[in-house]
């Protein structure tokens, strides 16, 4: 049995390793076990300008697609409260829904706009570019903002005019499915919009409420927001750094597009998420329905399976194998952002790397943390 010390000891050297190729950037790592943090620590710095500011593990940063997450618990929790059913169709509570072909998407569920199932393309667009600083992530050239706006097959008349979350799910009917219903898989970040919108209607609440009174504050995640400007104007908040030349990036932030990718938390507040849904506490989700989010549902298409033959996805969950090991994760990545949580249920652990620069040292990391608990 190898001494905690001694794996710990293998891990930081490991990060130590990676970070000598990335100087003047950050990450921060917690690992849980059982129901405890038990590994906490910041490499590198949260911010280089005006001064080298350290990262740790309290450090305020995006989290991006991991933000997918607690709207799919959202979701589950209103399921466990008999409001309504996974596979009752969107059109039921949300009657102005529709696509292209309002026949298809009138058998469009709940459980298909979680498992993203339900027949979108992946590159609608539309979520990420009613950014309020979308002309300054898109500014590198005279032409980018309009070249992104080609690429979507969208207009600036169309961002402008969405100011909510039902705009955004009322844009859908612009949308020509892929694949008929239910028969196939593709990652479509914008269709968790139309999951909020369908949580504000059923409850006649804003979700952000919610995700603070019934997720963030029982499970004692003080670290974790919605609000930009409180991040931004925090103290002990990342700034995020693109390339060799650490080019910093425009801030991400969204609002209306929050569930799909514009929360930001800390290595730490994920640890304590992570640890529910290991422990899989019943005052804040039914177990069965913990563990549904983590079944699979569909095969994910080949380009999100990077090698593996049984990648899948469920509600808000990649799962996967790891050296014979289940793995059950989601990760996030925009620009200079890349955020990763990862469990290993059979070894009840968990993992989060949070980095604010662009690469694979969050997977790589992970990889690092599976094998020395899995060789221990």
């Amino acid at each position: 049995m190898v001494p905690l010390t001694e794996k710990f000891n293998q891990i930081t050297d490991y990060i130590n390793g990676i970070m000598n190729d990335h100087q003047g950037v950050g990450l921060s790592v917690s690992i849980v076990k059982d129901s405890d943090i038990i590994y906490s620590k910041g490499f590198g710095y949260s911010q280089i300008q005006p001064l080298n500011q350290p990262i740790d593990g309290e450090t305020l940063m995006s989290i991006q697609s991991i933000s997918k997450n607690f709207m799919a618990l959202s979701i589950m929790q209103l399921v466990e409260k008999n409001l309504i059913s996974l596979d009752d169709t969107v059109v039921k509570y949300l009657p102005y829904f529709r696509t292209k072909n309002k026949q298809q998407s009138d058998m469009i569920t709940i459980r298909h706009l979680l498992s993203h199932t339900a027949g979108f393309p992946s590159s609608l667009g539309i979520a990420n570019m009613i950014a309020p600083n979308v002309r300054e992530i898109f500014s590198d050239t005279p032409t980018e903002f309009q070249e992104a706006l080609d690429y979507y097959n969208l207009t600036e008349d169309e961002i402008s005019n969405v100011q909510s979350r039902e705009d955004v799910t009322k844009w859908f009917q612009k949308v020509e499915l892929e694949y008929p219903v239910g028969e196939g898989w593709n990652y479509c970040t914008d269709s968790y919009v139309i999951l909020a919108d369908l949580f504000e209607k059923v409850t006649g609440s804003n979700w952000e409420n919610h995700l603070r009174n019934d997720i963030l504050t029982p499970l004692k995640m003080e670290r974790t927001t919605s609000d930009s400007d409180k991040v931004e104007g925090d103290l002990n908040s990342a700034r995020y750094y693109l390339g060799e030349n650490k080019i910093e990036t425009p801030f991400p932030k969204n609002s209306i597009s929050a569930p799909i990718g514009y929360l930001y938390s800390s290595a730490n507040d994920l640890g304590k998420y992570l640890a529910f849904h290991l422990n899989k506490n019943p005052h804040i989700l039914r177990t069965d329905l913990v563990e549904e989010m983590q079944n699979p549902i569909h095969p994910v298409s080949e380009e999100w399976r990077f090698g593996s033959e049984v990648r899948s996805y469920g509600l808000a969950w990649f799962t996967d194998e790891y050296r014979g090991f289940k793995v059950v994760e989601h990760g996030g990545g925009q620009m200079a952002v890349r955020s990763l949580m990862t469990l290993v249920p059979e070894l009840n652990l968990g993992v989060v790397v949070l980095l604010n620069f662009d690469g694979t040292a969050h997977h790589d990391i992970c990889d690092k943390v599976k094998d020395v608990f899995i060789d221990s």
